[in-house]
């Protein structure tokens, strides 16, 4: 039964990931990011030669490369000096003669950026530079022509921000050379590529020869480079030698390529790793050559998130998509778990707690930060067992911790977890060596920059990742350092925590939820572990159930969505029909002076457990951070997403900042909640929210409450209701602009609840109560006619008419004054037209 059920779902997947998947992109024109421009090199004997412009001039994809500097804010192109109009004028010949073409030139420049680009733009060609603003992405290439913008320019050799149409190099385009030592740093998540020196590229024979000749190698370079870094040779410079390499991009254009997306989380993925040996670790957009008669089989990985398909095969009898989408899932925190460690007073592995650890002069304590922790002075450790248990050896794998060190050693080195083998590759230490985070594997180690300080709790991730060989350290959600190119663990000997180097190093200090993974995390899974996401072991019934496991996301979820969409109607109807009959719990209100309370009406006031007033603990960001969970957990359930909360209170700051600002800011937070019973600030998949409990007693959020009641409120909750918000305005004294739509909608609660409590009290003639009403709905709006009504209808009713005319005629001069006219009514037709309406 199981079998046939599980053939036939695998089956309807299978029909169903050609629609949902594989359905390719419409693509109107080729983009740029596909095209391939031969670059010549225009050096001082080319400048007059008609042969170099006659060339660039017949051959549609060819571009400029050219030395120019600066001297007395005026561009010559080196050497003499020689203006840079003469360069300025071909482009304009060259872009004349032929609507078509488009034209990159390349800018080795020496001078002050802005001067080179307020140049350019005062000459006849700028109304024909196409510039792209960096994080866009580069348009199709009939844009350019059918726009008139096929000019662009790129700038090399300057550490100054780009122009307004000049692009620097380093921003918009990967870079390596074909000439052997020569390396550049690059980001991966570039577009474009470009390949320096190819006319210097070793070769089989000598080059002084018949370069024809050796075509095979210098197409096999091009298509190496392709396939290594995912994308297209975009720019291929050949200096002086153009004539001798006019064969390159017809050559190159002869092979099929297959173009990918991989998104997730509703955007393009930055960074692709790939399990093709051949393959270099690439962006979300990613191209690789096809050769005719092979197969070619590629199979993508992202840290911390499972894709959809697992693997592009492609073969010469199939028809190749336009472009591949491939879908990012994020996996749970506790896939790939293999070992869990909290610390509770008892050393248990929560994946299997039945074993038995043995260990030296360890002990446990209460830290005042993170509870109850382990303490590990020198000399001491905790047996972990074989790193089999764990998934350490030979294979990609990652450890997690909070530790704080109580002494630093300045010349030596604290241990957090390794074993005792010392021979290449199996000796394992995970350690500080001099206070700083060290991942060593015996003579195959990387050690960060970053130096740490003692008695300050930090979270230490190390990351191995087999595919690449990349050893990665990060520090409170922050990657502070890696490097590639590491072979594997393969050390046998038992892992110690707390010691490392045949026991010649010791942790000093206090360890807290230790996690292993025998698979590489991902950054985001990382930042949530840092900011104390619980991690939700799986049980052994979970454990089992591998098809369920395996095939789960795709199979329960498209039942869900199906079946769903029949009964959706349904469930909702008989959830508002339950909930029109629930009446909304009473709502405790505390004594003046009670304890464990959070008011928000009247300004910002905590009261710990022992009745004290602890505002003052909160410093402005850590109260901003505060209230912008809470109010997010009110208003969603789910609470303030990590990157939304970087984006509002830390904007603007570099996002190693932001992670350290976040991880010492909410440190700070939990410790002043550890004073308050019942508020606790928690992490769930990426999100920060707060956990509101008895005794908590919090103004707005039962205020909030109220306002959810279905069918509105009836007399005693909107008495309730006022008596909750009559201290004052909300936040009072607190102005951040993200507050705003909160402020916004409580203050229109506010007005329109206390109005509606204004009927009952008109009808019940308590004449001392709507004033009252009356001046808090006007701290919100003071233009609010209802509110001026009511007080206008209170001053009548106690014989006080012309006091009552005054604060009318008060009320509309306010009104001219901020609404820039007359105020409609007389005092006669405002009091006809408000008192139909109460």
């Amino acid at each position: 039964m199981i079998e046939n059920l599980k053939f036939y779902f695998l089956r309807l997947i299978a029909a169903l990931i050609p629609f949902v998947v594989f359905f390719p992109e419409n693509i109107s024109a080729k983009e740029f990011t596909e095209t391939s421009f031969l670059i010549a090199g225009l050096k001082p004997p080319l400048i007059e030669n008609q042969q170099f412009w006659t060339f660039i001039q017949s051959n549609n994809r060819t571009g400029i490369e050219v030395d120019i500097f600066e001297e007395n804010k005026q561009v010559y192109l080196e050497p003499g000096k020689r203006g840079i109009d003469f360069l300025i004028d071909w482009l304009d010949r060259l872009t004349s003669n032929d609507s078509s073409k488009v034209i990159p030139v390349f800018l080795n420049y020496t001078g002050t950026i802005s001067v080179l680009d307020s140049i350019i733009s005062q000459t006849a060609i700028s109304s024909r530079i196409f510039y792209m603003p960096r994080g866009e992405a580069w348009p199709p290439l009939d844009y350019l022509v059918q726009s008139n913008r096929r000019i662009l320019f790129f700038v090399s050799g300057n550490k100054e921000n780009g122009g307004r149409v000049v692009h620097r190099t380093d921003d918009y385009i990967h870079r390596i050379s074909a000439s052997p030592g020569i390396h550049f740093t690059n980001r991966n998540s570039l577009e474009l590529f470009l390949i320096y020196d190819f006319d210097k590229l070793p070769t089989g024979a000598a080059t002084s020869g018949n370069i024809r000749n050796l075509v095979p190698d210098y197409v096999n370079f091009l298509l190496e480079s392709w396939t290594k870094y995912g994308k297209r040779p975009n720019f291929i410079f050949v200096g002086e030698r153009f004539l001798n390499f006019d064969f390159i991009l017809p050559q190159l254009n002869s092979f099929t390529w297959v173009n990918g997306t991989v998104r997730g989380s509703g955007k393009t993925i930055e960074r692709i790793y790939w399990k093709n040996p051949e393959v270099s670790v690439t962006s979300g957009k990613f191209s690789f050559p096809y050769r005719g008669g092979d197969e070619l089989t590629l199979t993508p990985f992202v840290p911390g998130y499972r894709m959809t398909p697992e693997q592009i095969i492609v073969t010469g009898e199939m028809e190749v998509p336009e472009n591949y989408q491939i879908i990012a899932s994020p996996l749970k925190l506790n896939e790939g778990l293999t070992g869990s460690f909290r610390f509770d007073e008892t050393i248990i592995d929560e994946v299997s707690p039945q074993r038995e650890f043995q260990g030296e002069n360890y002990s446990f304590s209460q830290d005042l930060e993170r509870g109850t922790v382990l303490r590990l002075p020198e000399n001491s450790n905790v047996n972990l067992g074989p790193p089999d248990r764990y998934g350490l050896r030979n294979s990609s794998f990652t450890v997690s911790c909070f530790v704080k060190f109580s002494e630093i050693l300045e010349f030596g080195d604290n241990a957090v977890l390794g074993n005792y083998e010392s021979e290449y590759r199996r000796g394992l230490h995970l350690i500080l060596r001099s206070g700083h985070p060290y991942f060593g594997l015996w003579a195959n180690d990387y050690v960060s920059e970053e130096k740490l300080e003692p008695n300050t709790w930090y979270h230490l991730v190390w990351r191995y990742i087999i595919e690449t060989g990349e050893q990665a350290i990060f520090l409170n959600g922050q990657n502070i350092g890696s490097s590639d190119g590491h072979p594997p663990f393969s050390g046998t000997g038992d892992i110690h925590l707390g010691s490392a180097l045949s026991q010649g190093a010791s942790l000093r200090g206090s360890i807290d939820e230790l996690h292993f993974w025998n698979r590489p995390l991902g950054a985001e899974e990382i930042t949530r572990l840092a900011l104390n996401e619980n991690i939700t072991v799986a049980s052994d019934n979970e454990s089992e159930t591998g098809f369920l496991k395996k095939y789960g996301t795709y199979i329960i979820w498209g039942l869900f969505l199906f079946i769903g969409a029949i009964i959706f109607s349904i469930i909702i109807l008989v959830f508002r029909k339950k909930r029109k009959n629930e009446p909304v719990e009473n709502i405790r209100l505390p004594e003046k002076n009670q304890s464990n309370q959070i008011k928000l009406f009247g300004g910002f006031k905590a009261v710990d457990r022992e009745g004290n007033d602890i505002s003052g603990m909160f410093t402005p960001k850590v109260r901003e951070l505060f209230l912008f969970v809470l109010l997010s957990t009110l208003k969603n359930k789910t609470g303030a997403a990590v990157s939304e909360t970087d984006e509002q209170l830390w904007s603007g700051l570099p996002s190693k900042k932001v992670a350290n600002n976040r991880a010492v800011t909410l440190n700070k937070l939990r410790k002043i909640l550890n004073h308050i019973d019942g508020l606790e600030i928690i992490t769930n998949d990426g999100f920060l929210l707060t956990e509101l409990r008895e005794p908590l007693f919090c103004d707005y959020a039962e205020a909030y409450k109220l306002c959810q009641s279905p069918g509105g409120m009836d007399k005693k909750q909107l008495e309730t209701f006022f008596h909750l918000v009559k201290k004052g305005r909300f936040l009072k004294g607190i102005n951040w602009e993200w507050l705003d739509e909160m402020r916004g909608f409580t203050g229109n609660q506010i007005i329109d609840n206390l109005l509606k409590l204004a009927v009952f009290y008109k009808n019940e003639n308590k004449i001392s109560n709507i004033e009252a009403l009356a001046k808090r709905i006007l701290e919100y709006d003071d233009l609010n006619e209802e509110a001026i009504w009511l007080q206008v209808w209170v001053l009548r009713q106690t014989n006080n008419l012309h006091q009552a005319k005054f604060h009318f005629e008060s009320f509309c001069s306010k009104y001219r004054n901020g609404m820039g006219e007359k105020y409609p009514m007389d005092f006669e037709k405002f009091n006809r037209h408000f008192s139909y309406l109460f």
